[in-house]
């Protein structure tokens, strides 16, 4: 299974959510994308990436700290690869 960079994954919150950019290490509750935004992406990466299984349960670890990059982290540890797809999935 191959999972998108962090970038891609950036990318793809951006492209569905209001924000103009998105630092992946501040945290969501204050950068501006809410649960709303992160539901798009979740329907996004399903569509784009149906291996990866991010469901909506990953809104679920939003808290107070939690980063866009956690959740990219998290997803990593649960699949056990390294992110090599590129933005349309590819290699």
């Amino acid at each position: 299974m191959r999972l998108p960079t962090l970038e891609v994954s950036v990318d793809r919150l951006v492209a569905v959510s209001q924000v103009e950019e998105l630092d992946p290490d501040t945290p969501l509750t204050s950068s501006g994308v809410d649960s709303l935004d992160l539901m798009e992406w979740v329907y996004d990466m399903q569509n784009h990436y149906p291996d990866l299984g991010v469901d909506e349960s990953i809104v679920d670890l939003v808290d107070d700290a939690m980063t866009f990059r956690g959740i990219h982290r998290h997803l990593l540890a649960a699949h056990g690869v390294a992110p090599v797809a590129s933005a349309t999935g590819d290699a």
